[in-house]
């Protein structure tokens, strides 16, 4: 007789283990679409784009911003919301694995809230949440959805987080010709100097784009902080490529990022991501 209500009594906690699990992934899911309905619901009316600016812009950002934006008015895009799949490394010398992801952007001020879904195998996952607003970045991350790994912000998780939002821009292109956040200066034909200024704090990040034949970005560079793991995050060189620009309402953007830190002289792949199509001006979340 006790060894079954040992059995039962263990089925019992299994299913109130998984219960709990669900319930804090619903939890999750409501947290992420609370803070993606704040953040599209902060962008004003879109702003008439100066494009008479364009012709104070370096060479290669001109051209490209008069591809990416079109030939005819462009587009009111206020706001960015978009998912994807492809596969991430949560350590650089660990396996590739699948991940799902939705993200949301606002262009005034420029800000992102992005969540991705990392599958470890059957029935397990890791939820990251990474957020960039006025200067400020924050990362949170949780296993399963109910056991917290840690949850961080500081300086080195905003100029990250900056880095980063940054970098998705060419995902908004109109905000690259705003000079209340963005300033340009040009490197050579091929290549120029970004700088993204946060409201507010006044704190500002930088980095490279290079064109490439096309005219269009094929890489963003720069310096950022990997959080090693052990409390002392490390300055370290950190790159993007953009491929697969497709036309979405009027805007060209890449749909294939893949991201890499820079170690040892050696470059290591850890995100590749593959858009579905980004949707513009859409106030809800998915």
């Amino acid at each position: 007789m006790w060894m079954w209500t040992v059995l039962w009594g263990g089925v019992a906690l299994v299913g109130l283990a998984g219960m709990l699990v669900t319930v804090n992934a619903a939890r999750v899911a409501r947290q992420v679409a609370r803070e993606a309905r704040a953040l599209l619901s902060e962008a004003p009316t879109a702003r008439p784009l100066d494009l008479a600016r364009l012709v104070e812009l370096p060479e290669p950002v001109r051209r490209y911003l008069e591809k990416a934006l079109g030939s005819g008015p462009p587009p009111p895009a206020r706001t960015l919301r978009f998912r994807h799949g492809g596969r991430f490394r949560s350590r650089l010398d660990g396996p590739w694995q699948p991940i799902q992801g939705e993200q949301y952007d606002s262009i005034d001020p420029p800000g992102f809230l992005w969540w991705g879904r990392l599958r470890l195998g059957p029935g397990l996952w890791i939820d990251a949440v990474d957020r960039g607003v006025r200067g400020r970045g924050r990362m949170s991350v949780s296993l399963a959805s109910s056991l917290t790994l840690f949850d961080r912000s500081g300086p080195e998780l905003d100029q990250g987080a900056m880095l980063r939002l940054l970098s998705d821009l060419v995902l908004l292109p109109s905000v690259l010709l705003d000079p209340r956040y963005v300033t340009w200066s040009g490197l050579d034909e091929r290549r120029a100097l970004c700088t993204l200024r946060a409201p507010g704090t006044g704190a500002t990040v930088s980095g490279t784009f290079e064109f490439g034949q096309d005219g269009l970005p094929s890489t963003f560079s720069s310096e950022r902080y990997l959080d090693s793991g052990n409390g002392a995050p490390r300055l370290l060189p950190w790159s993007g490529n953009y491929e697969d620009y497709r036309s979405i309402g009027g805007l060209l953007v890449p749909h294939h990022f893949i991201g890499y830190w820079h170690v040892g002289g050696h470059a290591i792949a850890y995100v590749d991501f593959v858009l579905e199509p980004p949707q513009y001006d859409v106030p809800e979340p998915f």
